[in-house]
């Protein structure tokens, strides 16, 4: 009861009673500390701390920014108001100063914003800036949206500019789009959106800007070309489709280029129906049915269905594209005068060869790319970038593609290095034979076969596979990226290492000019050049000029680019690379083939082993480097696809017609002083130099670097030794002749021969030791001895051989006579020894052989002089 009345009491204070104590014990606590301070100033210090911290944060941001902003705005372009307008065209001039084209677009019309109908502004803006009419030149909502999306890696976030930045963009700023400058740049392009263009044109003006100096496929520029060209139409007459068309072309005219690609045109059209009916200017029904329209019914009523090129509009297409990355200014929109390196004869020659007039083309589908550089400069001097042209700035085979080199790669990739690096020269010797790439997979030759020892010379000159892999193996991952990429070819790499399949040109890949240019170094001497199409620009507007300074880099010794370039100069001279001669010339070849995906051709119906995909063809001279390549823009279609008889004809038929016409005539390659020459015995392994006795079918003069060349003399076809312990024996009417053999030579030793195979030759010891005993049945025989006897002249006359170790000899009537017994092999006799002697003399006597005709002689000397006492006494008579 007790106990009840306590908790009664107790609870009679209620919970309120209890928490006030706890707070005035709390107070108590907080209020002093063990020494004697308050704890509750502590936490408040901090607050401060990270107050000040935060402003000071917030003003360094807000510095940076007004820097930022300050910098922008100083280093912005100057706004010129006539840049918006259509200026003067621009010239282009050859190297000897004659101008070749007028890019001139007279043709294009203004048109007011009066004049534009509804349905293409309203597609222009749905699709390119929904928010045209009410943003002040950014729409901060969709750049905000744009950077986000970027910052998080989405690749469809966008660059969120308006029409009026697209102006900016086009007409006064770069076009850097990553890193630092891509941000630079757009804030350039808002600050002169907002504060100068939006500032000074109404809307409508800014919309005639746009889309009168947009470009709208090929050559033409604005909307009002566009539509005669493409409906034949005036502005004014457009319906939703042929609008939505035209608004499609802003993102990438050339692209969407009705009349070569109606598909991707009609494609991009129907996105912007969608984004019309998003936004409110037509509905589903509407946009149904013009979805419903095909592009090739929009386009039927139109004559102007191709635009008139240049004659040089190959080379002006590749000028042009080197003018925009260089200077991100397009020749067709800003005023310029371009002297190019272009070289008319030399143009004309690709030319003749792109119309038929001197290559039989093998269809309307094939294509082809040249380029053609000057050795002497690096200057680009013809191009062959696209057959049945039907514009401009088509799709260039000489620099945008990139495909399988196949054996044109061999020199860069696997021989170069090991000459650079390893010291090989040409007269190396290699093993052509049964090999295999380091993961098991056998490699073959293009003849499914192997020709055994051979040297560097010949086996780039035969272009077999083999011999470049090992070749490829012989350096080391750094060498040989250093020196492929230093000729500014990309080889694939997989953990830090080239794929070997690289070494035979397996590998995505290289353009002609590319190729054109590698090459160049070589002929040159191992200095690169990056080839160029242009050496001035002027802008017409301000007369500014800008230099094209090309930059010579030594990327290999000139060792190594000579020994090259005679090893494809005996490509050609031996046949191994089909080219024409031009009078006086060093012409260097090297041709290549890609195969094709066999599962991809037995599907069609077609034997892989007959189809290639790329057919190549590399021809220089100390002059000019020239690069074809041969084939389909898909290796292999059901209908189209090159056979090997094909691709081999083409490339050597397109090369035949223009070396003659751009090969100048009496140009040689001069030795360097650290390159010798040196005669070395073929087959010999490690390499040797020749004797006095190697037959010339296995002797080759080869070149070395000097230092590295071979000093050890081959023994193989060495003179060989005399027989000893020559005697004779009298033996009625004969001499027997006899002497000590000679020891067999190691050149027919059949157990030396097979030591020395097995030693160096591994699993290929039996088939070379063969080959070898095979060799020697052939064309050196066995060992024989051959008997003289020397006449009084010194001469000797042969008596006969044995390959016994003696030799009988009938008597003469003299009572002395020399004789010399010779070795030598049975077949091969120009190595035979200087031959031993001996002197026989008896006390009978021997007639010597000729003797008999000199006793015959003076017999009828005797009888002359009887007869002609005769006659005197007869006279007297």
């Amino acid at each position: 009861m007790a106990n009840k009345q306590k908790l009664k009491k107790r609870s009679s204070y209620g919970p309120s009673n209890t928490k006030v104590k706890e707070e005035k014990s709390a107070k108590k606590r907080k209020s002093k500390n063990i020494f004697g301070g308050s704890k509750e100033k502590k936490p408040r210090k901090k607050r401060h701390i990270l107050l000040i911290l935060f402003l000071i944060v917030m003003i360094m941001v807000s510095l940076s920014g007004l820097s930022f902003a300050v910098y922008i705005m100083v280093s912005a372009p100057e706004f010129k108001v006539e840049k918006l307008y259509k200026s003067s065209s621009s010239i282009i001039y050859d190297a000897e100063g004659n101008v070749i084209a007028n890019l001139s677009r007279e043709k294009r019309e203004n048109v007011t914003y009066d004049e534009l109908p509804d349905v293409l502004v309203d597609a222009i803006v749905a699709t390119e800036d929904s928010k045209f009419f009410q943003h002040s030149g950014v729409d901060l909502l969709r750049f905000g949206k744009a950077v986000l999306g970027q910052l998080l890696g989405h690749s469809d976030a966008g660059g969120a500019s308006t029409l009026t930045m697209q102006i900016i963009k086009n007409t006064y700023s770069d076009k850097a789009s990553h890193g630092v400058k891509g941000i630079i740049r757009k804030f350039t392009d808002i600050y002169m959106a907002v504060f100068k263009l939006e500032k000074t044109y109404t809307k409508q003006e800014i919309m005639e800007f746009y889309v009168n100096q947009a470009a709208m496929g090929m050559q033409y520029y604005g909307v009002a070309q566009a539509a005669e060209t493409y409906f034949g139409k005036n502005i004014g007459e457009l319906n939703l489709s042929e609008a939505a068309t035209i608004a499609g072309l802003f993102q990438a005219p050339n692209a969407y280029y009705p009349f070569s690609y109606p598909e991707k045109a009609e494609a991009r059209r129907n996105i912007v129906l969608n984004l019309m009916v998003r936004h409110g200017y037509i509905t589903q029904e509407e946009a149904d049915a013009a979805k419903a329209i095909k592009m090739s019914d929009l386009l039927k009523n139109t004559a102007n269905t191709t635009k008139k090129t240049y004659e040089y509009q190959d080379f002006i297409d590749t000028v042009v594209a080197e003018v925009i990355r260089d200077t991100k200014d397009d020749p067709y929109l800003t005023s310029m005068s371009i002297k190019t390196t272009m070289i008319k004869d030399k143009q004309d020659a690709i030319n003749k060869v792109y119309s038929g007039e001197t290559f039989n083309w093998k269809d309307d589908e094939i294509q082809a790319g040249i380029a053609v550089t000057n050795v002497h400069d690096g200057a680009v001097v013809a191009v062959g970038a696209n057959r049945n042209r039907t514009g401009v700035k088509l799709y260039n085979y000489a620099t945008d593609i990139k495909r399988h080199p196949g054996s044109t790669i061999k020199p860069i990739m696997d021989y170069g290095p090991a000459i650079e690096y390893r010291g090989w020269g040409t007269g190396t010797m290699v093993v052509d034979d049964y090999y295999t790439y380091s993961n098991g997979q056998s490699l073959h030759n293009f003849d499914g076969g192997y020709k055994g020892i051979m040297t560097v010379k010949t086996a780039l000159a035969q272009s077999r596979n083999v011999p470049a892999l090992q070749a490829f193996q012989a350096t080391s991952q750094q060498e040989k990226y250093e020196f492929v990429t230093n000729l500014r070819i990309t080889p694939e790499v997989h953990n830090d290492e080239i794929y070997e399949s690289s070494s035979i040109g397996a590998f995505n890949g290289v353009s002609p000019l590319e190729l054109s240019a590698a090459y160049g170094a070589f002929a040159r001497g191992g200095i690169y050049i990056e080839p160029y199409t242009y050496t001035e620009i002027v802008y017409n507007d301000t007369n500014m000029t800008v230099v094209k300074t090309p930059v010579k880099e030594r990327v290999m010794s000139e060792e190594t680019a000579f020994m090259i370039n005679m090893i494809l100069k005996y490509a050609v001279t031996s046949g191994n690379v089909s080219c024409v001669s031009v009078s006086g010339t060093d012409i260097a070849g090297k041709t290549g083939t890609s195969s094709v995906d066999s599962n991809q051709a037995r599907q069609y119906g077609i034997n892989p082993s007959i189809a290639i995909g790329d057919a190549w063809q590399v021809a220089y001279s100390p002059d000019y480097a020239i690069a074809t390549w041969y084939g389909y823009d898909e290796q292999i279609t059901k209908e189209h696809y090159l056979k090997n008889s094909e691709g081999w004809a083409g490339r050597k038929g397109i090369t035949n017609a223009l070396v003659p016409r751009i090969m100048d005539k009496n140009s040689r390659w001069e030795q360097p002083s650290g390159v010798v020459a040196v005669d070395i015995e073929l087959g010999s392994s490690p390499t040797m130099l020749a004797s006095s006795y190697t037959p010339d079918s296995q002797r080759s003069t080869e070149y070395f670097r000097k230092g590295t060349e071979p000093t050890e003399v081959s023994t193989r076809f060495s003179q060989l030794s005399n027989v000893s312990n020559l005697t004779y024996t009298n033996i009625g009417n004969q001499i027997q002749l006899s002497w000590t053999p000679i020891s067999t030579p190691e050149a027919i030793n059949e157990t030396y021969l097979q030591n020395y195979f097995s030693e160096g030759y591994g699993t290929f010891a039996t088939k070379y030791y063969q080959n070898r005993l095979n060799y020697n049945n052939e064309y050196i025989g066995t060992v024989l001895y051959e008997i003289f006897i020397k006449n009084s002249d010194g001469s000797l006359t042969s008596l006969g051989t044995t390959s016994a170790n003696n030799f009988t000899v009938n008597l003469y009537n003299a009572t002395s006579a020399t004789y010399v017994v010779k070795s030598r092999y049975s077949i091969f006799s120009l190595n035979a020894s200087n031959g031993t002697e001996i002197n026989v003399k008896i006390n009978s006597v021997i007639q010597l052989p000729g003797d008999d005709d000199d006793e015959n002689k003076k017999d009828d000397d005797q009888d002359e002089e009887k007869r002609d006492d005769e006659e005197q006494d007869k006279n007297g008579e």
